[in-house]
């Protein structure tokens, strides 16, 4: 599945700055729904067995490293926007292509446009199993 049903212009152009700071804030919502899970998990632990606790606590830590990671990433990204050029600039058609998540192609774009791209609909190439 492809984002172009998400409907991607026909060229986005923006600077490295602002797209850096798009990706920056792309990648803080991931990891604000890796937190949401990594709490909702440790609830559920009250609900098992302290050994099914130490089983699956490796699995947690690595939920929390990914939080980190993410985190590290946002603000890696983040910096180098405030560092890059907002002279030149860069096209992000091809980069939004290989987007698999309408919602995602869709707020990227909005914000690098400044156009309201409109609501998210089941058909903008998102794919949700529950």
């Amino acid at each position: 599945m492809t984002a172009l049903a998400a409907q991607i212009l026909d060229r986005v152009r923006i600077s490295p700055a602002k797209a850096l700071n798009l990706l920056a804030g792309e990648i803080a919502m991931a990891c604000n729904a890796s937190q949401h899970l990594d709490d909702t998990l440790g609830q559920l632990l009250d609900l098992i067995s302290p050994e099914e606790r130490l089983r699956i606590m490796p699995d947690l830590h690595r939920i929390d490293m990914l939080n980190q990671h993410l985190t590290a990433l946002a603000n890696f990204a983040r910096d180098l926007g405030l560092q890059a050029s907002e002279e030149e600039a860069v096209d992000l058609t091809s980069a939004l292509s290989h987007i698999t998540l309408g919602d995602v192609v869709k707020r990227i774009q909005g914000a690098a446009t400044g156009e309201d791209m409109g609501p998210f609909h089941e058909d903008d190439g998102d794919l949700d199993l529950f």
